[in-house]
């Protein structure tokens, strides 16, 4: 293999090895900002096989060998690193200069720069295992690794005796360069896969994040909805539903093709206006909230109580037929009789869905007509006047 050869894919490495790091992967440390020199012998040796010089190949590839080995090692030295531009700008005018020292046929002795560029081989692997130690990054402990077989070849190549020695060395260099960009390319190829990843898990950590704000707003916003629905619908003093509340809860129970029949029981307190006024109003408000209490604490959580206006109130039962309204009806009657402090009694009518009615009103209006027939027989009663077969009327 022709010697030109041999420098030209060597010369062609180092470009792509330049390309590479300056442009495809940017380096962001010391450790691998320092192969931006790596374009000082592509323009070395690209560039005096245009001079009009008569200069060895050899001679040439080492003198380019030995401005990159100084630049690098001195760059590794630095206590800082430099910025990217100002790296550019400093090979090229490296480059320069050792071209116009060429054309001015300025020359180091060849046993000086075979030393020179072992010992400087040498360093550059030194201080990229320091390097190493500093960040134990593996990229930076490989590429030290294959730096031994540039030194090898640096070696071979300035001692060599023969033709066949000097190409030699020539030969394992390139090994070494070729090596090298195998190395970058893994680690690039590797750094890009990681990205994705991170990416991704950043994306997936996102869409979590704004799924669970989300998710939080909405619920802070269903919480809000059903405090200010809850507070459209309930008595403000019994904590009953109020009457809006009970025209809801009677329309979702008609239109509820689970519930195939439930009973309402409409009742007050007797003699309500004269506990007013020879207790006051406010015993009166606290015969309403014990009478909202009673019925919430003795019957099913699936029961509901209203407030319809006044001391007025409706109790609807899911499932329960117009018999079992009368019951629940009767022994509410007689917990009130009973327990209530001051004393006070009752009066009920019952209306049972769909035989006396498929609406609120005409519910209502069917337990209103039992409450007025409680009424006239003397109160403390409870009556139902609808369509149901009943043994109490």
């Amino acid at each position: 293999m022709e010697r030109l050869n041999l420098l030209g894919i060597s010369a062609s490495f180092f470009l792509l090895s330049y390309i590479f790091n300056a442009f495809i992967r940017p380096a962001d440390d010391k450790a691998t900002q320092y192969k931006f020199f790596d374009i000082i012998p592509f323009v070395i040796i690209m560039g005096t096989s245009n001079l009009p010089v008569f200069i060895s190949d050899f001679y040439v590839y080492k003198v380019a060998l030995f401005v990159l080995f100084s630049a690098q090692s001195l760059y590794l030295l630095l206590e800082r690193e430099l910025d990217t531009n100002v790296l550019h700008l400093l090979a090229y005018l490296l480059a320069m200069l050792t071209l116009l020292s060429a054309s001015l046929n300025v020359h180091i002795p060849l046993t000086v720069l075979n030393g020179a560029n072992i010992i400087l081989q040498a360093t550059v692997i030194i201080l990229q295992i320091r390097q190493y130690q500093a960040t134990k990054l593996k990229q930076h402990k490989e590429i030290a690794e294959v730096y031994m077989i540039a030194l090898i070849g640096v070696i071979v190549m300035s001692y060599g005796h023969s033709y066949f020695l000097i190409n030699f060395g020539f030969i394992i260099y390139i090994v070494y360069q070729l090596s090298e960009l195998l190395v970058l390319l893994k680690f690039y190829r590797a750094s890009q896969v990681s990205i994705r990843t991170r990416l991704s898990d950043l994306e997936n950590k996102f869409e979590r994040t704004v799924e669970f704000e989300a998710k939080k707003r909405t619920s802070h916003m269903a919480d809000k909805v059903e405090y200010i629905r809850e507070k459209s619908q309930k008595d403000p003093m019994t904590k009953a539903y109020n009457r809006n509340g009970l025209v809801d809860i009677i329309n979702d129970l008609i239109n509820d093709s689970t519930v195939k029949i439930f009973s309402i029981a409409m009742f007050d307190i007797d003699h309500f206006k004269t506990i007013n006024d020879t207790k006051g109003h406010i015993v009166g408000d606290e015969c309403l909230k014990y009478l909202t209490y009673a019925f919430i604490a003795n019957n099913r959580k699936t029961d509901y109580i209203g407030r319809y206006g006044g001391d007025e109130f409706v109790f609807i039962m899911p499932h329960v037929n117009a018999p079992g309204a009368l019951d629940i009806a009767e022994r509410m009657r007689l917990e009130i009789q009973t327990k209530s402090v001051p004393n006070f009694t009752i009066s009920m009518g019952i209306a049972t869905y769909p035989y006396d009615g498929r609406s609120f009103s005409s519910l209502l209006e069917v337990a209103d007509t039992g409450l007025y027939a409680a009424k006239e027989a003397g109160r403390n009663n409870v009556k139902y006047r609808g369509n149901v077969f009943t043994t109490k009327k």
